[in-house]
């Protein structure tokens, strides 16, 4: 457990910490992943602003925009598990028309329900998103800490009637965040990935089909740059699958829908559920799979020889634009960024002039 985890654990306590261990290597018969754990379907609900209590609890602080029995549960499960998917709400599109509230709610309002309707959508514009928006654990702290440094203007302000938490100036916060985003989710230990990695290796030597993801092939085909690249990658197994196909052009790949075979020792991926965590993770890779299938004329499942895939994929697909790009080069959020720049990814286009079995026979 990297040692901000154990900070962590002993600030909170050990209940509910089960899954910051070393999980159990997942075995060829483990159950499949539920279909309720997707992003449509939120494990947790908060008000917007209280991603931001949960830093300040976290940082030792008592805030009081969340029950403290409810934050200490939420940095467990956090702890444990960076695939939480969080739906962020605020009723800041509920307030009723002027004529629906009584005389007195209209001369004194709740001021702290009014402040607390501007720190969420100030957070919720900070990081691009509406109320309602659902998104991972991982993703929205990741996010959280590179935008929002300090909550001076977001708490707190030199306004009188607006000064909200006395708290906000307590430094909490920016403690957390001075510690990155795995101060307070979950991120795999270097000693756990090496150790997947190692049983990675080991089944790409021996089974009899590669199972690869289908846009996976192009991240290869960026990586190998016609012939650039030849070493181990630390965040996956795709050089140990091209190892593979230069000695065996002919072992099949069956293209699988979702995570693969080159997954296992990334850090953002979670063995418990078999989830990506990984920003490109979120949506946009699973995207590209069904784009590259599609491009291809294939189905999830569908197994072809590695050299014949090879070639039906430099043949439909001419540059990354297609389908890293989404064909048109524009970046219309965080969550559909650009892999390998808007106009096509160099390496991409020099392995398909070289092709992946150059010399072999």
């Amino acid at each position: 457990m990297k040692d901000l985890s154990r900070r962590t654990m002993l600030k909170l306590g050990t209940a509910g910490f089960a899954g910051s261990a070393l999980p159990v290597l997942a075995s060829a018969n483990e159950t499949a992943c539920k279909a309720s754990d997707g992003l449509c379907n939120a494990a947790v609900c908060i008000r917007a602003h209280q991603l931001l209590s949960l830093v300040c609890v976290l940082g030792g602080a008592q805030c009081p925009l969340i029950e403290a029995g409810r934050a200490r549960e939420l940095l467990r499960r956090l702890g444990s598990d960076p695939t939480t998917a969080i739906r962020l709400m605020s009723p800041a599109d509920e307030v009723p028309h002027y004529t629906k509230l009584v005389q007195t709610e209209r001369a004194a309002p709740d001021t702290q329900e009014v402040l607390n309707r501007k720190r969420d959508l100030d957070v919720l514009q900070r990081l691009g998103l509406a109320p309602g928006d659902t998104r991972r654990a991982r993703y929205l702290y990741e996010l959280l800490f590179r935008r929002i440094e300090t909550l001076k203007g977001l708490c707190a302000y030199d306004t009188p009637g607006w000064e909200g938490c006395a708290l906000a100036k307590s430094g909490a916060y920016e403690r957390v965040r001075a510690k990155g985003w795995n101060a307070i989710v979950y991120l795999r230990s270097d000693q756990e990935r090496e150790q997947y990695r190692r049983r990675n290796v080991q089944r790409i030597e021996k089974t009899t089909r590669l199972f690869v993801r289908p846009h996976h092939l192009m991240c290869l085909s960026c990586w190998y740059a016609g012939g650039k690249n030849k070493a181990p990658r630390p965040n996956d197994t795709l050089f140990e699958i091209w190892q593979r196909i230069r000695r065996e052009p002919d072992v099949p790949i069956t293209l699988v829908e979702g995570t693969c075979i080159a997954c296992d020792c990334c850090d953002g991926f979670h063995p418990p559920n078999g989830r990506c965590v990984h920003p490109c993770g979120l949506i946009r890779d699973y995207k590209k799979d069904l784009d590259v299938l599609q491009r291809l004329g294939l189905m999830p499942g569908a197994t072809m020889k590695a050299r014949e895939l090879f070639a039906l994929l430099f043949q439909r697909i001419r540059s990354t634009r297609e389908i890293c790009a989404y064909g048109d080069g524009i970046e219309r959020s965080e969550e559909w960024r650009i892999c390998g720049g808007p106009d096509g990814n160099p390496g991409y286009a020099a392995t398909r002039q070289t092709g992946i079995f150059n010399g072999v026979h």
